[in-house]
């Protein structure tokens, strides 16, 4: 039994030697399974941009119809006033010709010309002749005569 003891003793003289020398390793974590692996968080940025772009797209056909009425509207306006320019010169030479009719309509302008053609008044003024015509003698006979009721 000596003999046991005697090698007991040295190996717990350098197992308290070796801890005090050297700190203890760790004790190895068991490996992991290959199946699984570490992935990065799930991005959010990604519906931004689509959303940025669906907003852009949205705003550059706003504009682009906000373009197309305003030179739909401006062409209308190019056209009211040319369509005011032609009323403006109609309405003047309305104007002009009403003026010219005035001119020649009026009685002193007439008698003028009468005297130009050789045209004399009459020495006597006109007597009314009465004139029967087929028209008026056919409505006195075809109404036959009203007799009024004591």
């Amino acid at each position: 039994m000596s003999s046991a003891v005697a090698v007991a003793a040295p190996a717990r003289r350098a197992r308290a030697v070796r801890s005090r020398a050297l700190p203890r390793p760790a004790p190895a974590a068991p490996p992991r399974p290959r199946h699984l692996r570490v992935v990065a968080p799930a991005r959010r940025a990604r519906l931004v941009p689509s959303t940025i772009l669906a907003a852009a797209i949205a705003t550059a056909l706003v504009l682009f119809a906000l373009v197309v009425v305003h030179v739909l509207l401006a062409q209308s306006q190019l056209t009211i006033d040319r369509l005011g320019t032609r009323v403006d010169a109609a309405q003047t030479r309305y104007e002009q010709a009403r003026l010219t009719h005035a001119e020649l309509a009026s009685p002193s302008r007439i008698v003028a010309r009468a005297g130009q053609l050789g045209l004399v008044p009459p020495a006597q003024p006109p007597v009314p002749v009465p004139v029967a015509t087929p028209s008026a003698a056919a409505s006195r006979t075809d109404t036959p005569p009203t007799t009024v009721a004591p």
